[in-house]
């Protein structure tokens, strides 16, 4: 007995230290499995690296009510466990603590002090609904740096959300993002939910495009140019290019109006010249897809005004993309306003290096001439689309020459600022300073046919995302674009012939009856069998 007494107690000593030591290797390294498609319950490669270069402590304060209803009752849970994965590989460098302001007046001051903002979320209590006031945000402190998330109402994004925070936070420069157009000051005007998403990770500033050339911008948008450029405005861009400047084109090739004028007409925005210099063109054509927007046309009806919802070929909705280009690996669609194609034909026979990133339905085709007719109320089939799968956006990488090294630099205007949009009229001077007739390293141009994508008036999440990615890609940090493109991927049924759903729906009516059936026969059967072994026996 006594000898049994002393095995136990060895082993339950033997037990207690496999678990202590088991729990000592769990809080420096750990595991967690995550069965999900998109990997949205661990962190991504990116965002561990981020959270192993931090220099410093950063303190985490996470102002939660507990409890919360609906469909906000998940969220602290799964930001506990996010922020837990981010302090396990930080080399104890991030430290985190959840707290509940409550009705505690110092709390509650506090959280405003970071510009967290109770907010009022309807709940059901006691058979009523009531308003509850509550605390869904978290601020980073990294010495004197702070920075909030002032409401997390959803999961999705929420790793990108902190990994670049934390990246901005502990950084000290961040990456300058210019953006240009021909146009006037005004063109800022339209481009507000823009500045305000791409300011969250970059240094936005919008560049006059007749002084380019050291502007100090990573990357250079030139967005939705309505007027043509001029020689010195394509010579501005081509030496930020030449000097290892990265630049993204979004711009139609058509100014379209289906309100009113109901047609189409080229901008004739003198572009291509030096695009395809690169490798690269804008299409001059306006594509048309039957996968298509629907829209609200105008029509008159007697002395009334009557708002008519039509299918818009000239609205593709872009589903096709590119999944082996990080860029649109994952994107799910992208909505376009009077696209027009993206040439990539040139690139192999300069030596540069072209890859289409997304392109039109199956069901496609291209207008082109000076006046493209819209007409909102055609019936169209499928012979109106006889072309498949058109290049809307594309990459092009290579060691670029210069447009301008056979004909020199253009005449530089006396005063720049105002020949915006070609004012041929202003004097102009022999331009003396540098010029660089080739690229001393592989350089990277993004063109998109369509430059409504940054517009107020037209642009949606995906299109964001699709920007937000680009930009990445230009200024070569690539590893974001992972991190902000995890999301649970949406799956919509795949489409079935009248025929298999006519055959599914009987089938479920039917089949769990004759399921039933054959058990029953089955089980009789085996009664039988047995029955008969058992007399044979006796």
């Amino acid at each position: 007995m006594k000898k049994l007494n002393t095995q136990s107690i060895l082993s339950i000593v033997f037990l207690l230290g496999i678990l202590i030591m088991v729990n000592a290797i769990g809080i420096r390294y750990f595991m967690r499995a995550d069965l999900t498609s998109a990997n949205m319950y661990s962190l991504s490669d990116a965002s561990k690296e981020v959270v192993r270069n931090v220099e410093d402590k950063i303190l985490v304060k996470a102002y939660f009510t507990p409890n919360l209803p609906g469909q906000y009752a998940g969220i602290e849970r799964y930001l506990r466990d996010m922020l837990e994965d981010y302090r396990a590989f930080s080399r104890g460098h991030l430290e985190y603590e959840f707290i509940d302001p409550g009705n505690e007046k110092a709390l509650e001051e506090e959280a405003q002090s970071f510009q967290i903002p109770p907010n009022q979320l309807r709940a059901i209590a006691n058979d009523k609904i009531e308003v509850i006031k509550c605390y869904m945000g978290v601020a980073f402190i990294y010495g004197d740096k702070k920075e909030t998330i002032p409401v997390i109402n959803q999961v999705e994004n929420l790793e990108y959300e902190i990994t670049s925070l934390i990246g901005r936070i502990t950084s000290n420069r961040q990456p300058i993002l210019g953006i240009t157009s021909t146009g006037t000051e005004q063109e800022k005007q339209t481009m507000q939910r823009l500045y305000e998403a791409l300011g969250r990770n970059y240094n936005v500033q919008p560049v006059d495009l007749n002084d380019i050339i050291g502007c100090g911008a990573d990357a250079l948008l030139v967005m939705m140019p309505r007027l043509p450029f001029t020689d010195w405005q394509l010579f501005q861009l081509d030496q930020y290019i030449m000097s290892g400047g990265k630049a993204g084109f979004f711009m139609n090739w058509y100014r379209a109006d289906i309100q009113q004028a109901q047609q189409a007409m080229p901008y004739g925005l003198n572009i291509n010249g030096l695009l395809n210099n690169y490798g690269i063109g804008l299409g001059e054509d306006l594509l048309s897809d039957a996968t298509s927007a629907t829209v609200g046309v105008q029509t008159q009806r007697g002395f009334f005004t009557m708002t008519q919802p039509v299918q818009m070929p000239y609205f593709p909705t872009i589903r096709e993309f590119n999944t082996n280009n990080i860029i649109t690996r994952d994107l799910q669609g992208l909505q376009t306003y009077y696209p027009s194609s993206v040439d990539t034909t040139l690139a192999a026979g300069k030596g540069y290096v072209a890859e289409c990133l997304a392109y039109s339905s199956k069901y496609s085709a291209r207008d082109t001439g000076p006046y493209v007719y819209l007409d909102p109320f055609r019936k169209r089939t499928q012979q109106d689309y006889p072309e498949s799968f058109i290049p809307v956006a594309a990459v092009v990488k290579g060691k670029f020459t210069s447009y301008f090294a056979k004909s020199g630099p253009p005449e530089k205007p006396a005063e720049a600022s105002q020949t915006q949009g070609g004012n041929e009229n202003a004097t102009e001077e022999k331009y003396d300073g540098p010029f660089i007739t080739e690229a001393t390293a592989e350089n990277r141009l993004l063109v998109v046919g369509d430059g409504h994508l940054g517009l107020d008036q037209h642009i949606q999440a995906d299109g964001l995302l699709f920007m937000q990615n680009s930009i990445d890609w230009l200024i070569q940090s690539e590893n974001l674009i992972a991190i902000r493109s995890k999301q649970i991927p949406q799956k919509p049924l795949r489409e079935l012939p009248d025929v298999a759903r006519k055959f599914i729906r009987w089938l479920n009516l039917i089949g769990p009856s004759i399921l039933i059936i054959i058990l029953g026969i089955t089980l009789w059967q085996l009664r039988r069998m047995k029955k008969k072994a058992l007399m044979a026996q006796a």
